[in-house]
């Protein structure tokens, strides 16, 4: 229908992410990190359409930096695929990230990185409430689900990462107040979960 639509009124179709501009669009984000911090050990992004991955390790390719996806454990097509050696398909996956419920890699972002990635992270359900909480809590910043699952792969993941710097995308706000409210009190119940987050955060 897209493609119809794109035909009928002369408009241009631009993947989200199965499009070189759109990868090296996506990259900037590594690359301003890696002009302001000079010595980053590694960089965490979350896995979605697998552009902003590819662009990333594009961008750090030649540099002693790892760049690792995180995606959540119920949409791990991602780290399936690279396992595998091949774009492996997985049923549509439920998940409280639901813009990283993707069902099968990209062609292009999946050759880079098959090349370039150092290793996908999967975090739970839990993990991305508790990340959102703590973002809020201490950042104050509002984090929708998908945006939280590269830091999620930080608190749960953070004494497996190489030492120095750690670059942590956060991609988006964008959480209707009533899911968010719910989201974020499972996540503070008096119960409180132990998080501790490495001092080299800034």
């Amino acid at each position: 229908m897209v493609h119809r639509i794109a035909l009928l009124d002369g408009q241009v179709i631009v993947p989200s992410a199965n499009d070189h501009a759109v990868i090296a669009g996506a990259g900037t984000v590594a690359w301003e990190m890696l002009q302001e911090v000079h010595d980053l050990a590694a960089i965490l992004v979350p896995v979605g359409g697998r552009g902003l991955t590819a662009g990333a390790a594009l961008a750090a390719s030649g540099q002693d930096v790892k760049v690792i996806g995180v995606e959540p454990a119920a949409a791990d097509d991602t780290r399936r695929s690279l396992r595998a050696g091949y774009r492996v398909p997985i049923p549509p996956p439920s998940t409280i990230a639901d813009g990283l419920g993707h069902t099968e890699p990209a062609v292009l972002p999946f050759e880079i990185n098959r090349r370039l990635l150092a290793d996908v992270v999967t975090v739970s359900e839990q993990a991305i409430a508790d990340a959102m909480a703590y973002l809020w809590r201490h950042y104050r910043s509002a984090a929708e689900p998908s945006g939280a699952v590269a830091f999620a792969g930080l608190l749960q993941a953070a004494d497996r990462l190489p030492d120095g710097p750690v670059g942590v995308v956060l991609s988006g706000g964008n959480v209707d107040w009533l899911t968010y409210r719910r989201l974020l009190d499972d996540a503070m119940e008096p119960t409180e979960r132990s998080i501790h987050v490495a001092p080299v955060l800034r």
